[in-house]
Protein backbone atom coordinates (compact mmCIF):
# COMPACT_ATOMS: atom_id res chain seq x y z
CA UNK A 1 0.00 0.00 0.00
CA UNK A 2 1.62 3.14 -1.11
CA UNK A 3 1.25 6.22 1.48
CA UNK A 4 0.77 9.62 -0.33
CA UNK A 5 3.97 12.12 -0.10
CA UNK A 6 1.56 14.87 1.76
CA UNK A 7 0.95 12.18 4.53
CA UNK A 8 4.49 11.95 4.53
CA UNK A 9 5.15 14.89 4.71
CA UNK A 10 2.37 15.55 7.75
CA UNK A 11 4.28 12.48 9.62
CA UNK A 12 7.79 14.02 9.74
CA UNK A 13 6.80 17.95 10.30
CA UNK A 14 4.64 16.41 13.29
CA UNK A 15 7.59 14.24 14.35
CA UNK A 16 10.21 17.17 13.86
CA UNK A 17 7.94 19.12 16.69
CA UNK A 18 7.63 16.41 18.83
CA UNK A 19 8.86 18.55 21.40
CA UNK A 20 6.36 20.79 21.16
CA UNK A 21 3.47 21.67 23.43
CA UNK A 22 0.20 20.64 22.20
CA UNK A 23 -2.84 23.05 22.80
CA UNK A 24 -6.50 21.88 22.42
CA UNK A 25 -8.95 25.21 21.50
CA UNK A 26 -12.25 25.06 21.63
CA UNK A 27 -14.59 25.84 18.38
CA UNK A 28 -17.76 26.34 17.07
CA UNK A 29 -19.08 25.51 13.65
CA UNK A 30 -22.66 27.57 12.89
CA UNK A 31 -24.65 25.74 11.13
CA UNK A 32 -27.83 27.44 9.53
CA UNK A 33 -31.42 25.98 9.65
CA UNK A 34 -32.95 23.33 7.23
CA UNK A 35 -36.06 25.78 6.96
CA UNK A 36 -36.78 29.94 7.29
CA UNK A 37 -39.51 30.24 9.62
CA UNK A 38 -39.06 34.08 10.12
CA UNK A 39 -42.62 34.28 8.33
CA UNK A 40 -44.20 32.88 10.98
CA UNK A 41 -44.75 34.17 14.73
CA UNK A 42 -46.55 31.42 16.23
CA UNK A 43 -45.93 27.61 16.07
CA UNK A 44 -48.06 24.54 16.95
CA UNK A 45 -47.61 20.97 17.46
CA UNK A 46 -50.25 19.53 15.82
CA UNK A 47 -49.83 15.83 17.00
CA UNK A 48 -48.83 12.63 15.86
CA UNK A 49 -49.68 9.48 14.39
CA UNK A 50 -48.70 6.47 16.46
CA UNK A 51 -49.46 2.58 15.52
CA UNK A 52 -53.03 1.16 17.26
CA UNK A 53 -50.99 -0.94 19.69
CA UNK A 54 -50.88 -0.95 23.84
CA UNK A 55 -48.47 0.63 24.96
CA UNK A 56 -47.43 2.08 28.52
CA UNK A 57 -46.25 6.11 26.47
CA UNK A 58 -48.57 7.85 24.79
CA UNK A 59 -46.06 8.86 22.27
CA UNK A 60 -47.87 11.59 20.58
CA UNK A 61 -49.01 13.52 24.01
CA UNK A 62 -44.97 13.45 25.27
CA UNK A 63 -43.36 14.26 22.14
CA UNK A 64 -45.40 17.24 22.09
CA UNK A 65 -44.82 18.03 25.81
CA UNK A 66 -41.15 17.46 24.90
CA UNK A 67 -41.09 19.74 21.78
CA UNK A 68 -43.16 22.32 23.19
CA UNK A 69 -40.82 22.47 26.01
CA UNK A 70 -37.53 22.82 23.84
CA UNK A 71 -39.38 25.24 20.89
CA UNK A 72 -40.38 27.98 24.46
CA UNK A 73 -36.43 27.59 25.42
CA UNK A 74 -34.89 27.69 21.91
CA UNK A 75 -36.76 29.56 19.62
CA UNK A 76 -38.14 33.06 18.90
CA UNK A 77 -41.57 31.72 18.16
CA UNK A 78 -44.57 32.07 20.44
CA UNK A 79 -45.57 28.37 21.35
CA UNK A 80 -49.06 27.69 20.86
CA UNK A 81 -50.34 25.13 23.90
CA UNK A 82 -54.13 23.66 23.10
CA UNK A 83 -55.39 21.57 25.84
CA UNK A 84 -55.55 18.23 23.01
CA UNK A 85 -53.46 18.46 20.17
CA UNK A 86 -55.59 18.97 17.36
CA UNK A 87 -54.39 16.00 15.29
CA UNK A 88 -55.79 13.30 17.70
CA UNK A 89 -58.91 14.84 17.44
CA UNK A 90 -59.57 13.79 13.48
CA UNK A 91 -57.45 10.81 14.41
CA UNK A 92 -60.04 9.43 17.07
CA UNK A 93 -62.64 10.29 14.55
CA UNK A 94 -61.24 8.11 11.96
CA UNK A 95 -60.80 5.20 14.67
CA UNK A 96 -64.59 5.97 15.10
CA UNK A 97 -65.73 4.74 11.33
CA UNK A 98 -63.42 2.13 11.75
CA UNK A 99 -64.96 -0.15 14.33
CA UNK A 100 -65.23 -0.26 18.07
CA UNK A 101 -62.23 1.14 20.28
CA UNK A 102 -60.18 -2.51 21.48
CA UNK A 103 -58.03 -4.66 19.61
CA UNK A 104 -58.09 -3.96 16.33
CA UNK A 105 -57.14 -6.90 13.14
CA UNK A 106 -54.87 -6.14 10.23
CA UNK A 107 -56.81 -5.14 7.79
CA UNK A 108 -58.57 -2.24 10.25
CA UNK A 109 -54.79 -1.39 11.10
CA UNK A 110 -54.48 -0.94 7.17
CA UNK A 111 -57.49 1.24 6.48
CA UNK A 112 -56.43 3.71 10.05
CA UNK A 113 -52.74 3.83 8.27
CA UNK A 114 -54.45 5.06 5.16
CA UNK A 115 -56.77 7.68 6.87
CA UNK A 116 -53.47 9.31 9.22
CA UNK A 117 -51.87 9.36 5.73
CA UNK A 118 -54.50 11.03 4.01
CA UNK A 119 -54.63 13.66 6.81
CA UNK A 120 -51.49 14.25 6.80
CA UNK A 121 -51.11 15.22 3.03
CA UNK A 122 -54.50 17.03 3.08
CA UNK A 123 -53.96 21.02 2.37
CA UNK A 124 -57.57 21.61 3.35
CA UNK A 125 -56.99 19.99 6.70
CA UNK A 126 -54.08 22.25 7.70
CA UNK A 127 -55.63 25.12 6.27
CA UNK A 128 -58.66 24.83 8.00
CA UNK A 129 -56.47 24.42 11.30
CA UNK A 130 -54.61 26.79 10.72
CA UNK A 131 -57.53 29.68 10.73
CA UNK A 132 -58.34 28.22 13.58
CA UNK A 133 -55.04 29.02 15.49
CA UNK A 134 -54.01 32.20 13.54
CA UNK A 135 -52.05 30.65 10.75
CA UNK A 136 -49.17 29.30 12.56
CA UNK A 137 -46.03 26.81 11.21
CA UNK A 138 -48.03 23.55 12.26
CA UNK A 139 -45.53 20.83 13.11
CA UNK A 140 -46.93 17.05 12.83
CA UNK A 141 -46.23 13.82 11.76
CA UNK A 142 -45.98 10.23 12.65
CA UNK A 143 -43.92 7.98 15.65
CA UNK A 144 -42.83 4.78 16.23
CA UNK A 145 -41.59 3.48 19.24
CA UNK A 146 -40.48 -0.57 19.73
CA UNK A 147 -38.24 -2.76 21.80
CA UNK A 148 -36.49 -5.68 20.07
CA UNK A 149 -34.24 -8.57 21.32
CA UNK A 150 -30.49 -7.86 20.04
CA UNK A 151 -29.46 -10.73 21.92
CA UNK A 152 -26.76 -12.77 20.09
CA UNK A 153 -23.06 -13.53 19.68
CA UNK A 154 -20.84 -10.61 19.88
CA UNK A 155 -17.03 -10.25 19.37
CA UNK A 156 -15.00 -10.89 23.44
CA UNK A 157 -11.40 -10.52 24.23
CA UNK A 158 -10.26 -11.67 27.70
CA UNK A 159 -6.62 -12.08 28.73
CA UNK A 160 -6.15 -15.04 30.54
CA UNK A 161 -3.25 -16.64 32.48
CA UNK A 162 -1.21 -19.37 30.72
CA UNK A 163 0.96 -22.59 32.13
CA UNK A 164 3.87 -20.35 32.31
CA UNK A 165 2.16 -17.74 34.25
CA UNK A 166 2.28 -15.28 31.80
CA UNK A 167 -0.50 -13.61 30.66
CA UNK A 168 -2.11 -13.96 26.65
CA UNK A 169 -5.20 -12.65 24.85
CA UNK A 170 -7.59 -14.73 23.44
CA UNK A 171 -10.21 -13.69 21.26
CA UNK A 172 -13.51 -15.12 20.74
CA UNK A 173 -17.31 -14.85 20.56
CA UNK A 174 -20.29 -14.93 23.24
CA UNK A 175 -23.33 -14.83 23.45
CA UNK A 176 -24.93 -11.59 25.06
CA UNK A 177 -28.33 -10.81 26.08
CA UNK A 178 -29.17 -7.70 25.44
CA UNK A 179 -32.90 -5.33 24.00
CA UNK A 180 -32.76 -2.22 22.39
CA UNK A 181 -35.19 0.34 21.66
CA UNK A 182 -35.87 2.06 18.31
CA UNK A 183 -37.41 5.76 18.54
CA UNK A 184 -38.37 6.69 14.54
CA UNK A 185 -39.81 9.81 14.09
CA UNK A 186 -41.14 11.71 10.62
CA UNK A 187 -41.53 15.16 11.25
CA UNK A 188 -43.85 17.29 8.13
CA UNK A 189 -43.88 21.19 8.99
CA UNK A 190 -46.76 22.76 6.97
CA UNK A 191 -47.48 26.13 6.39
CA UNK A 192 -50.82 26.56 7.56
CA UNK A 193 -51.73 29.52 5.74
CA UNK A 194 -51.95 27.44 2.31
CA UNK A 195 -52.16 23.61 3.68
CA UNK A 196 -49.36 22.81 1.73
CA UNK A 197 -46.09 20.76 2.79
CA UNK A 198 -42.41 22.95 3.39
CA UNK A 199 -40.37 20.68 4.93
CA UNK A 200 -40.14 16.81 5.56
CA UNK A 201 -37.51 15.07 8.12
CA UNK A 202 -36.93 11.85 9.37
CA UNK A 203 -34.69 10.80 12.35
CA UNK A 204 -34.36 7.43 13.96
CA UNK A 205 -32.55 6.46 16.91
CA UNK A 206 -31.30 3.32 18.72
CA UNK A 207 -29.96 2.20 21.90
CA UNK A 208 -29.04 -1.07 23.19
CA UNK A 209 -28.77 -2.48 26.88
CA UNK A 210 -27.00 -4.87 28.22
CA UNK A 211 -28.25 -8.30 30.65
CA UNK A 212 -27.68 -6.02 33.99
CA UNK A 213 -29.06 -3.17 32.92
CA UNK A 214 -33.00 -2.70 34.08
CA UNK A 215 -34.29 0.22 32.37
CA UNK A 216 -38.10 0.70 31.70
CA UNK A 217 -39.12 2.09 28.54
CA UNK A 218 -40.13 5.29 29.15
CA UNK A 219 -36.54 5.91 30.67
CA UNK A 220 -35.61 4.57 27.07
CA UNK A 221 -37.73 7.04 25.52
CA UNK A 222 -36.45 9.99 27.45
CA UNK A 223 -32.75 9.16 26.42
CA UNK A 224 -33.62 8.30 22.39
CA UNK A 225 -35.60 12.02 22.77
CA UNK A 226 -32.50 13.90 24.06
CA UNK A 227 -30.47 12.44 21.24
CA UNK A 228 -33.05 13.69 18.79
CA UNK A 229 -34.10 16.63 20.19
CA UNK A 230 -31.30 18.97 18.59
CA UNK A 231 -31.46 17.47 15.16
CA UNK A 232 -35.48 18.62 15.46
CA UNK A 233 -34.69 21.96 16.93
CA UNK A 234 -31.75 22.10 13.55
CA UNK A 235 -34.38 22.39 11.24
CA UNK A 236 -35.93 25.37 12.16
CA UNK A 237 -33.69 27.43 14.10
CA UNK A 238 -29.83 27.54 13.62
CA UNK A 239 -27.21 25.31 15.46
CA UNK A 240 -23.79 25.65 16.77
CA UNK A 241 -21.37 22.55 16.52
CA UNK A 242 -19.04 22.30 19.67
CA UNK A 243 -15.38 20.54 19.13
CA UNK A 244 -11.79 21.53 19.69
CA UNK A 245 -8.92 22.18 17.14
CA UNK A 246 -5.22 21.44 18.41
CA UNK A 247 -2.53 23.99 17.94
CA UNK A 248 1.23 22.83 18.09
CA UNK A 249 3.18 24.81 19.57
Amino acid sequence: MRVPRGTLALFAGLTALGCSSVLEVPVETPLQSKLDVTSFRRILIAGFVTDLEDSDIDLSAETSRLLQNQLRSNTRLLVLEPDRPPLQDALEKALEKIGEGGSYNNDEKEQYRLEADRLLQDPEFWRKMGEEYQQPLIVAGKLNFESQNRSGFQPDERVVQRADGRPALVRGNRFMERKGFTLSADFFFIDSKTGELLHKERFSEEVLYSEDQRVSSLSSYFELMDRLLPNFLGVITPQRIRGTRVLLR
